[in-house]
């Protein structure tokens, strides 16, 4: 017969967790996501954010999941924000205000990646199709 191999899932990152995640990168956005820090040094501070969590924690976190951590509340930051400035821009009702840490997410982002470029809705647009090729 064939063992099957179970992982455990891991624990779902609590408020407070996420919030010393997203405080700590904020902290080292700029080295994190510019181009001032090698690799390695990008690399020594994820596992310094890790160390970090996992000691006020006790959870054995890695840095892929604090960086998948990023990604993911950093999409859905974006995608409420969107969806939130639509239906603003639709209903002229005034803006829902953004969670604590939706704001701590948004303040790293550039405004044209959450709101699209001007008054277009990137999400609709179509580009044009080039000759001779179906579209």
């Amino acid at each position: 017969t064939i063992a099957k191999h179970v992982t455990a899932r891991k624990a779902n990152f609590c408020e407070a967790e996420t919030k010393l995640v997203l405080t700590e990168i904020r902290k080292n956005f700029d080295k994190l996501f510019g181009k001032s820090a090698s690799s390695s040094e990008k690399t020594l501070i994820w596992r310094t954010i890790c160390t970090r969590v996992n000691g006020i924690y006790g959870k054995a976190r890695d840095a892929e999941d604090l960086k998948k951590k990023w990604r993911d509340i950093r999409l859905k930051a974006k995608q409420t924000a969107a969806r939130r400035q639509k239906e603003q821009v639709e209903t002229g009702a005034p803006k829902t205000p953004h969670s604590e840490l939706e704001m701590m997410v948004l303040d790293t982002l550039h405004p044209e990646s959450v709101a699209g470029v001007g008054t277009m809705d990137t999400s609709m647009a179509r580009l044009p199709r080039q000759q001779g090729k179906p579209g």
